[in-house]
């Protein structure tokens, strides 16, 4: 199953989300960021990003960089491929929709410190420094197996 996952930015705040205890994967609430799966009517995993954002958040992207980053992993019993972006926003008004309880503009630092994170967290803090300045910390697609 092809998914994606995306960083929300607007300026230099970082968007997190509070999953509801419910999560049927975690069976917790934590910390992440917009994640979706691919639909065919998509077309590109670059609609499912701007659907799966407006869907989670109702904030419109305006721009988006794919991070050259895959996550490889097993789901409630599927193998998924998730593809990284990031979204730039130019609102901060969330109207969060049934998957989230809360949310969270915060620093990079904030944001950091605060998302439940199974990689690397310094590598994760210097994806998201590039990215904020548009620019691409891998150069090739740098997959990575959870």
């Amino acid at each position: 199953m092809n998914k994606i996952l995306s960083f929300i930015a607007n300026k230099d705040k970082l968007l997190l989300l509070q999953g509801s205890p419910n999560d049927p994967q975690y069976k917790k609430s934590l910390w992440y960021v917009v994640t979706g799966g691919y639909e065919e009517f998509d077309y590109t995993l670059e609609n499912t990003v701007i659907r799966e954002v407006k869907e989670e958040t109702n904030l419109i992207v305006n721009e988006m960089i794919y991070l050259n980053w895959i996550f490889k992993y097993n789901s409630l019993g599927k193998e998924c491929t998730e593809y990284a972006y990031i979204s730039f926003v130019n609102n901060t008004f969330v109207k969060l929709n049934e998957e989230s309880i809360g949310y969270r503009w915060c620093t990079i630092d904030e944001f950091i410190e605060t998302i439940d994170w199974i990689g690397d967290k310094k590598i994760l803090k210097e994806v998201i420094k590039k990215a904020l300045k548009k620019e691409k910390f891998w150069r090739i697609e740098k997959v990575e197996k959870l």
